[in-house]
């Protein structure tokens, strides 16, 4: 499976940029359109729809027999595309979930240039490629020889798709492109929060602001008072009372071709004088902003990988910052040019659903947790299961990727949380890490020790040696993210754990290009896909993980992306996202859950973790039942669903995993009468096995239902194989 280019993006249906058009998914009628697209490997030929409007589109259909297959279509073409920037498309998919990969190829007689995407969405939806972010595959020729266009699709799953393609342009390369998203603040998320910027780091972890993250957002947001150009700008305002704010972009890689940039930003301030520095590629400059608009240039920059654009205000002050631009060559432009997907992403932004998935206002409202931590017995069962003193245990953590204040950890169990996982870096003592385990013991905390792989050897054994018996230790996290010769360290730390501290599980987190064969005594792997990719990346890996890990008996933990607006994750999940992404993996077979790292910049982001620390505390039991459940069935493939069974009860679980809504019937043996619908203070009607109900994008749904054991003729007494389903009335 090739690996996935994060240079595209996902761009809802809208007022498109202009270009030239290619006809290649511009057909009459099938018979044509077959003249032009050859299948490959065994695919299916194409066709030509008609839609509701009276246009048509290409349609692709798709039998994939098992994960891995290949689907594959060649358009055959002379062009030259030496003068253009981008390929854009519009797209939809039926059953696009099945999707692993979608390859884009351009082929030259020589090789090809390559990029590719995740899952497609089911409703029309424009994609953006730069042509400067393909890849290369062989030798290929150049832009201008280009002969051949591919469209590929490798399946994550066995099942029937039809993928729909319109409207092919191309667009043109600009003078002194902008290779920096959103650098006029113009496309927002939530209020105050622009896309792709942030003050730096995984989420918030300094005090004052990480306990107080209103505080942070009134003096770091977007003002729709003040612009340069455009509408709106970004304000930072430092006082003397709080530790400096700066801002930063998230990363961007140059192509290869640009070897040389100049960095621009367009400053504005309360004073008549405040030092402000901008920095990039390793590279600085300062001035002295005043209350006038001034541009600040930076020359000479030389192309790295995972460029960061920071602008620091040296003092207290207020500052607006606004046109900020990173183009190739020696020269910034005075006016501002928007990046090359700006448009399309502003459109695409404007259509995220932020609200929370429907609940009551008791839940919404979360929890306080309590200490102090009661010791416990910590083991894994014949079954896989994680117990704490003999029964099952549903790990849910905040993830700290640093702890710089033990009040953070106050703020965590004040928030709800029952469970953290902090990383220790190597410059802790034993002692600095005994405070934190204090510090969670004392307000109720049970903690996954993130052992940090530069720790030396010797501090990595005093920690362990000197901390096994601590009421607050849930387990020893050995290793992070082991590649090639880590593997051997990673595998020597898991050892020396097991060695020192029996009464402990130990686990290595790893890559998720490695869900099998997890050396630890729990499987757990890490996967941050919002906004590039879909919540079904991080859902697929649990499954896979969960199928190896059943074989070996461990638990399966899953670390799930809380955080974003730094390095390569140009937002936070969306309430429904990050719900989506939580109960997936449940159903999937994860029990535990981690959100890296650190406290969210959006209230909305954060308000959902609350939630789900109160709904996934409830599920936790039924969870880790033993206790036999009937198969439920949901007709909609996009919604996921499992029943659970616990306490004379059926729990089931469900989730929406596609971004739009959806009716549903979903068919339980023996289900009649009211359904209670959990978290949300409403029931639904079952009759003859089957009710229906509604799903907002993203949406999760949890019903609970009365049953009893029934005793066939031939099972045992007291087996839990076959249930008669009751009315909750």
């Amino acid at each position: 499976m090739p690996h996935i280019v994060m240079a595209f993006a996902f761009l809802a249906l809208a007022a498109q940029p202009q270009g030239r058009t290619l006809e290649a998914f511009s057909y009459p009628d099938t018979e044509t359109a077959r003249r032009h697209w050859h299948p490959q490997f065994g695919s299916l030929p194409v066709r030509v729809e008609k839609l509701d409007d009276g246009t048509t589109c290409l349609a692709l259909d798709a039998e994939f027999q098992k994960e891995g297959d290949r689907a594959c279509w060649d358009w055959k073409a002379d062009l030259d595309l030496s003068q253009d920037s981008a390929l854009v498309f519009e797209a939809s998919a039926t059953n696009g979930a099945i999707y692993g990969t979608v390859g884009i190829y351009f082929g030259t007689p020589s090789g090809w240039y390559p990029s590719y995407v995740g899952a497609l969405p089911s409703e029309w939806t424009p994609l953006l490629f730069s042509l400067d972010a393909f890849g290369r595959e062989g030798s290929p020729d150049g832009w201008d020889k280009v002969t051949t266009f591919r469209f590929s699709i490798w399946s994550n799953a066995p099942g029937k798709s039809t993928c729909r393609l319109r409207n092919f342009r191309l667009l043109p390369r600009s003078q002194h492109p902008n290779l920096l998203k959103n650098g006029s603040f113009e496309i927002t998320g939530p209020p105050g929060q622009p896309y792709a910027w942030g003050s730096g780091h995984w989420g918030v972890g300094d005090l004052p602001w990480a306990a107080d993250m209103d505080l942070w957002r009134r003096h770091w947001h977007v003002d729709t008072s003040v612009a340069r150009h455009g509408r709106n700008s970004l304000c930072i305002e430092n006082t003397p009372d709080l530790p400096l704010l700066r801002a930063v972009s998230v990363w961007h890689t140059p192509p290869e071709s640009v070897q040389k940039l100049t960095a621009s930003a367009w400053l504005r301030s309360d004073q008549d004088k405040l030092s402000v520095t901008l920095q990039v590629g390793g590279r600085s400059t300062k001035a002295e902003i005043g209350r006038e608009w001034q541009q600040l240039v930076l020359k000479e920059i030389p192309r790295t990988k995972h460029m960061i654009l920071v602008l620091s205000p040296e003092a207290p002050g207020k500052l607006w910052i606004d046109a900020v631009q990173l183009q190739p060559g020696d020269e910034a432009t005075e006016e501002f040019e928007a990046a090359l997907m700006d448009d399309l992403l502003t459109v695409r932004e404007s259509k995220v659903d932020w609200s929370h998935p429907r609940r009551t206002a008791e839940v919404a409202a979360g929890r306080t947790t309590t200490g102090p931590v009661a010791p416990a017995k910590v083991s894994i069962d014949e079954k896989g299961r994680f117990l704490l003193d003999g029964v099952p245990y549903l790990q849910h953590s905040l993830g700290l990727e640093f702890v710089s204040n033990l009040d953070i950890l106050n703020f965590v169990a004040k928030s709800g949380f029952k469970d953290v996982s902090t990383q220790i870096r190597e410059s802790l003592t034993t002692e600095d890490l005994r405070a934190i385990l204090d510090r969670c013991a004392q307000v109720g905390l049970r903690t996954v020790l993130w052992l940090d792989g530069r720790i030396p050897r010797e501090r990595f054994a005093e920690h362990i040696k000197a901390l096994k018996d601590h009421p607050a230790l849930l387990c020893w996290y050995v290793y992070d993210e082991p590649s090639g010769d880590q593997f051997e360290e990673a595998n020597a730390r898991l050892a020396l754990a097991h060695e020192l501290d029996p009464s402990h599980p130990a686990l290595i987190n790893y890559l998720p290009d490695k869900l099998e064969g997890h050396q630890g005594d729990i499987y757990s792997t890490d996967v941050y896909p919002i906004p590039h990719s879909g919540v079904m990346a991080a859902i697929r890996a649990v499954a896979r993980m969960k199928a190896a890990a059943e074989q070996e008996r461990k638990p399966v933990w899953i670390w799930l992306q809380g955080t974003g607006y730094a390095y390569w994750m140009d937002r936070e999940p969306t309430p429904r996202e990050l719900s989506c992404m939580v109960y997936g993996s449940l159903i999937e077979g994860a029990r535990g859950i981690y959100y890296f790292a650190q406290v969210p910049r959006t209230k909305e982001c954060f308000d959902e973790m609350r939630a789900l620390c109160v709904e996934v505390d409830t599920l936790a039991p039924a969870l880790g039942s033993l206790e036999s459940a009937p198969e439920v069935k949901c007709e909609t493939q996009q919604v996921l669903c499992k029943a659970f069974a616990h306490d004379n009860r059926l729990w089931v679980v469900t989730t929406n995993t596609q971004n739009g809504a959806v009716d549903a019937i979903l068919s339980l043996p023996g289900a009649a009468g009211s359904v209670e619908v959990l978290f949300e203070g409403r029931q639904v009607q079952a009759a003859d096995g089957v009710w229906k109900d509604s799903f907002g994008p993203y949406e999760r749904h949890v019903y609970r239902l009365q049953a009893r054991a029934a005793v066939g003729p031939h099972l045992p007494a007291g087996s839990l194989a076959r249930y008669h389903v009751a009315s909750t009335e």
